[in-house]
């Protein structure tokens, strides 16, 4: 087993200030590591990564996650993931450049403004489609 060390730092200057942040987050007991450039179609939407009961090739087990990155490696153009569970589904733009982060496998989404409870559930699968033109996407998945 191994130990993912994830570190997300800000470094800026405002008006001659600098406004510094680091975190860092030791992740152990990871067996599984899953780095990969996907070509994500504008055409039509890919499947990025499945989640089901047992591990298979390209899915992971319920509950496995303990690490997800997903990076837009385009100068130009964004992907719109789609993040579904059970009957639910919510949508992240990753514009050019940008990256998205998980360390969870579990998700709720709901249209209902007025509703204030909280149902999380397994994530089935991520998705992705390309904008105006195809893009290529970096993953990287430890559980």
């Amino acid at each position: 087993m191994a130990t993912l060390s994830v570190n997300i730092s800000e470094t800026i200057t405002i008006n001659g200030q600098e406004r510094n942040s680091s975190n860092t987050i030791d992740i152990t007991g990871i067996t599984q590591l899953n780095q990969r450039i996907v070509n994500v179609d504008s055409a039509s939407e890919n499947s990025l990564v499945l989640f089901d009961t047992a591990e298979a090739a390209g899915q992971f087990a319920d509950g496995s996650l303990d690490y997800l990155r997903i990076t837009n490696l385009d100068s130009t153009n964004f992907v719109t993931l789609r993040f579904t569970a059970a009957n639910d589904e919510y949508f992240v733009k990753l514009a050019a450049g940008d990256s998205h982060v998980l360390f969870e496998s579990v998700m709720d989404a709901d249209n209902d403004a007025g509703a204030a409870s909280v149902s999380l559930a397994a994530m089935d699968s991520i998705k992705a489609q390309a904008d105006s033109a195809d893009c290529l996407v970096e993953l990287f998945i430890a559980a």
